[in-house]
């Protein structure tokens, strides 16, 4: 067996680029993979892509067929610099084959041979999801990875749309004389985007004589017909094709690493992993197409390689990669960038009225007036108060180079104060970044009552509370300090009127309960019920308070913690949020069993946004043996309520008993997790 400090299986873009910078960093790498090197980007994604996007535009070709013989040999330029030869200047030892888990550092080759490594970089790509046509011949289904092997001309292509790069190549058909139709289940052509994105690029598209059907479906295929349904009017249209480019999503490769094995966690073909790019085996990261939840974007994976390079060299300091601000830009000949979440998902954390859009169109910018590109704009959408950029949108020729503008400015937390502060060359384009932060800055500055108003709308809630927590403390200094009392005697007046007052229990019940207002430690009210009532009541009276008290800590969280999870939020907050989400039950049922604290729990599950119903009942339940450990381990503690430590004794009976319920709650977390999970 060969051992290496690390193995990459897949030599994807960027599983390629992991073991070049990985080898440069003197580590013994292996790279394994059963296709071509840089599979897929090299060969069926990203390069031939984006060359035919360019060939395509650039009116110097006749038809399909010379410009797709140009791509490929593009691509064949760039395959030249990965070869097996070029990857062993770098000591890279190249495998040509599948790899497979034996266990979570060795792996299995070829059926017979095997490798082992201290880090594994797992980086496969995914393969098109093809959609079920019924009818349809296999050769007239154009996906990915035939679609630039063509080798003739064709009249008339069908588009059945998903993402970004098959909106690029429709116009890349159709600026070669190809009737190109585009069917678009969605109501809008491109509904992760703006609406305004959406409009412009249909009207240009329009121009181009590109047929776009929205809110459409595919009913069937008969011969060289595709049959059509709209969706709301159930009209049925027929259109001619001689190929259908299928463009809908892709599922992950791992069908041979035998992940089940080592017991990597992974759901429906993709693999989980933490913000390090690790799986939930620590030695082994994975990035890429493979990822759940991954944005398929090549400036993601090259994020994401950059870290796992800097965390496998450098893991005394590891670095989170998956809390950046992402853009995403479509390459159409009018190019459309957007960086962070779409609209749709911001209102998912956001209030319409949380948000003030700005938009302008670039016939007030003098650079455009001079090429006539008065139809494009800048969009940028603000949080009221704050004056944080949410969101943004650039439509213009090469718009992605100017994006990075804003997208830095949104890493950075840069307010539209500060962004309409810059200084732009002039004249240019992105000068109109700094009018729409302009207009918004002159809009709240014009409007202060609005946005008091929209702020204590906002915080009232909040406000309150402060206000009834600070009441309380003025209160109790005020009292003790008015009848110049310590605080140990103040604690044996209440003492003495809960434990002797027929209102006493009452009381109990209610400091319980409000005690999270402020901070007071449940333990402490756990411990004296035992002191205050004995064996009557002091069960019944802290399971009653202490249910209170931790439902009135969930509306706490509720309180403060509304605005927490947005987002921009850390990774790791929704990461947390996403497997609470999961299973309330588990959850709940682990915090309590394994004594967690208490309140940070309660506050916690709004925050995380555990329904209340679940957390309710689960809470009802499983606090049952958390109370019992306390109550009962303060029973063991004699002549408490003399408050004088020298008479203070210990009956060690009930100190076992506390220690035996505490182990059988560890033992029963454990054994329910086991048998669930």
């Amino acid at each position: 067996m060969k051992n290496f400090d690390v193995i990459v299986i897949w030599s994807g873009s960027w599983g390629l680029t992991v073991a070049i910078w990985l080898a440069s960093a003197w580590k013994k790498v292996a790279l394994v993979e059963k296709w071509a090197i840089g599979w897929d980007c090299t060969n069926t994604w990203c390069v031939p892509s984006k060359a035919f996007i360019d060939l395509a535009k650039s009116w110097v070709y006749k038809d399909l067929k010379s410009v797709l013989e140009k791509v490929r040999e593009r691509r064949e330029s760039i395959r030249e610099e990965e070869t097996k030869e070029k990857l062993e200047e770098y000591w890279i030892k190249f495998i040509k084959w599948f790899a497979s888990f034996l266990d979570k550092t060795t792996l299995e080759i070829d059926w017979k041979n095997k490798i082992s490594a201290k880090n594994i970089v797992i980086s496969t790509w995914s393969h098109p999801n093809i959609y079920p046509i019924d009818g349809l011949d296999k050769k007239d289904l154009l996906t990915n990875e035939n679609v630039f092997e063509l080798k003739e001309n064709i009249k008339d292509l069908v588009v059945i749309w998903w993402g970004y790069i098959w909106c690029e190549l429709a116009e890349s058909f159709a600026n070669l004389w190809i009737n190109v139709t585009i069917v678009q289940r969605n109501t809008r052509l491109i509904p992760k985007e703006e609406v305004e994105s959406s409009h412009l690029l249909r009207k240009i598209f329009k121009e181009k004589w590109i047929n776009v059907l929205t809110d459409t479906i595919v009913e069937k295929v008969d011969w060289n017909i595709i049959i059509l349904k709209d969706k709301s009017t159930n009209e049925i249209r027929e259109i001619k094709f001689d190929k259908v480019l299928s463009a809908l999503w892709r599922w992950a490769n791992v069908k041979n690493l035998w992940l089940k094995k080592v017991k990597i966690d992974f759901h429906d073909k993709w693999i989980k992993v933490d913000k390090y790019n690790r799986t939930s085996i620590k030695n082994i990261f994975a990035i890429w197409d493979c990822v759940l939840w991954n944005p398929m974007f090549t400036h993601w994976a090259n994020n994401e390689w950059r870290g796992v390079v800097r965390n496998i060299l450098f893991s005394f300091i590891k670095s989170s990669t998956r809390s950046a601000v992402l853009p995403a830009t479509l390459y159409t000949n009018i190019e459309v960038s957007r960086v962070w979440q779409t609209e749709i998902e911001l209102f998912k954390h956001y209030n319409e009225e949380d948000i003030v859009s700005k938009i302008l169109y670039f016939d007030v910018n003098d650079r455009s007036k001079l090429t006539d590109n008065k139809l494009w704009f800048v969009k940028i959408n603000f949080k009221r108060v704050s004056w944080k950029i949410l969101w943004a949108t650039v439509v213009c020729s090469n718009a992605g180079e100017i994006l990075p503008i804003l997208t830095s400015a949104m890493q950075s937390n840069i307010s539209a104060y500060k962004l309409s502060k810059l200084i732009y060359s002039y004249p240019t384009k992105a000068e109109l970044i700094k009018k729409v932060a302009d207009s918004f800055v002159i809009w709240t500055i014009s409007n202060p009552k609005w946005e008091a108003k929209y702020f204590l709308k906002d915080n009232i809630l909040q406000i309150i509370t402060w206000a009834i927590w600070l009441t309380i403390i003025y209160s109790y200094f005020h009292y003790k300090n008015l009848h110049n009392l310590s605080n140990l005697e103040v604690a044996q007046m209440i003492f003495d009127f809960i434990s002797t007052s027929f209102w006493g229990p009452i009381l109990y019940i209610f400091l319980y309960a409000i005690r999270p207002i402020v901070f007071f430690p449940a333990t402490f009210m756990t411990f004296m019920s035992w002191t205050l009532f004995w064996v009557w009541g002091w069960f019944l009276f802290t399971m009653v308070g202490e249910n209170l008290s931790a439902n009135f800590a969930y509306y706490l969280g509720r309180i403060f913690g509304k605005k927490l999870i947005k987002p921009e939020s850390t990774w790791l907050i929704v990461d947390l949020k996403n497997k609470v989400s999961e299973n309330a039950f588990i959850s709940i049922l682990m915090t309590r069993l394994l004594f967690f604290p208490f309140d940070l729990v309660n506050y916690a599950s709004w925050i995380l946004r555990v329904k209340w119903r679940w957390f309710f009942l689960w809470t009802l339940i499983w606090i049952i043996p958390w109370a019992l450990v306390f109550i009962i381990a303060w029973a063991s503690v004699e002549n408490a309520w003399t408050f004088d430590f020298s008479q203070i004794s210990f009956d060690y009976k009930m100190i076992i008993i506390s220690i035996l319920v505490f182990i059988s709650s560890l033992w029963l977390a454990k054994y329910l997790k086991k048998k669930w999970f």
